[in-house]
């Protein structure tokens, strides 16, 4: 289903292989800003490969727009 849970569910998975996703703190932090752009906020650059690999993950076509991850179900 494509909600915006499971699309920030997605994203952990397709950023966990990043080296600083070790620390816990700085994880934390980025998937917060991640939330807060996807409620509306622009504190994440969202063009990124992970971005679109969750994209794909939870059903979506090609790459993402800032508009589509917003217009996701609530969480």
């Amino acid at each position: 289903m494509m909600t915006k849970q499971a699309f920030m569910d997605a994203y952990e998975e397709a950023i966990s292989t990043y080296p600083w996703t070790a620390d816990e703190a700085k994880r934390t932090r980025f998937l917060a800003s991640v939330r807060a752009t996807l409620a509306g906020a622009t504190t994440w650059n969202f063009n990124g490969p992970s971005t679109t690999a969750a994209w794909q993950w939870i059903g979506g076509k090609g790459k993402p727009t800032l508009k589509a991850l917003r217009a996701l179900p609530e969480f």
